[in-house]
């Protein structure tokens, strides 16, 4: 990772200092009283998607929050303003982690903590259970989908999930078609599912990559989602903001479920 101008800060401190001190571009744009810092876009400091997910579950004060793929922390500074008791968020990307770790310091989420590693390793090894699982943007980048789903069901009761989806009619003629390969079928804790192979292509090699850790992943279809949720246990699944978006079919959702088990 090359620091632009070099490895040295000449301004005085600032929030901007600290945005600019990890290269590369930003996706977030950053919430009062840091709306004047320069960095990306997209609202997610106050994404409504996952205003609303949070709203269906009851919301998360003084609840344990984990969050699979937080990205810059902007889903995690949510759910610390929701008044969560406490956020783990896990980050595979080294640079988005360290995006993290600004936006904890900028924001002062005392209450969240940022772990760099794989989500599934995480969910595999650690023995805690949590009341609310956000997981946003994260599982059409598993080359195992249905298994993290699995996962998720061993260490949270209630979940929110935004992710596309393959749906061969909504993609046709589209580019996205074309990174699609085979169809290939698998097996998860007796749930038997189809994956259509999703390959990054070039993208893996462009500045503000944010996808999977191979270069592939696995899209699972809209019916094989939902049926894999009533497969590990969820209950009351309620599906919104269903669109053709331009990277691929996508829908958010919440359910829940009796509680995690090991």
């Amino acid at each position: 990772m090359a620091w632009p101008g070099g490895a040295f800060e000449t301004r005085a401190p600032s929030p901007q200092t600290a945005v600019d001190a990890i290269p590369g571009p930003w996706a977030s744009r950053f919430p009062p009283p840091h709306e004047d810092v320069q960095a990306g876009e997209s609202a997610l400091f106050d994404d409504p998607k996952v205003r609303w997910g949070l709203e269906r579950l009851g919301g998360v004060a003084d609840r344990t929050v984990v969050e699979l793929g937080p990205l810059e922390g902007g889903h995690s500074a949510m759910a610390h303003r929701g008044g969560a008791a406490r956020v783990v968020s896990v980050e595979a990307n080294r640079q988005a982690f360290l995006k993290c770790l600004v936006t904890k310091e900028l924001l002062g989420l005392e209450r969240c903590s940022f772990l760099c590693g794989d989500v599934m390793a995480y969910l595999e090894t650690t023995g805690e259970r949590f009341d609310v699982c956000i997981a946003s943007g994260v599982l059409y980048h598993m080359a195992e989908p249905v298994r993290l789903l699995d996962l998720i069901s061993r260490r949270a009761s209630r979940l929110y999930l935004w992710t596309h989806y393959y749906d061969a009619a909504m993609i046709a003629g589209t580019p996205l078609e074309r990174r699609i390969g085979a169809r290939a079928v698998a097996e998860v804790a007796g749930f038997r599912h189809a994956l259509h192979r999703h390959r990054y292509g070039v993208g893996t090699r462009l500045p503000g990559f944010w996808g999977g850790t191979k270069p592939y992943s696995n899209w699972i279809t809209r019916g094989d989602l939902l049926g894999a949720l009533r497969h590990f246990g969820w209950r009351d699944v309620e599906v919104a903001f269903e669109e053709a978006h331009a990277h691929g079919p996508a829908l958010a959702l919440v359910a829940t479920r009796a509680g995690g088990d090991a």
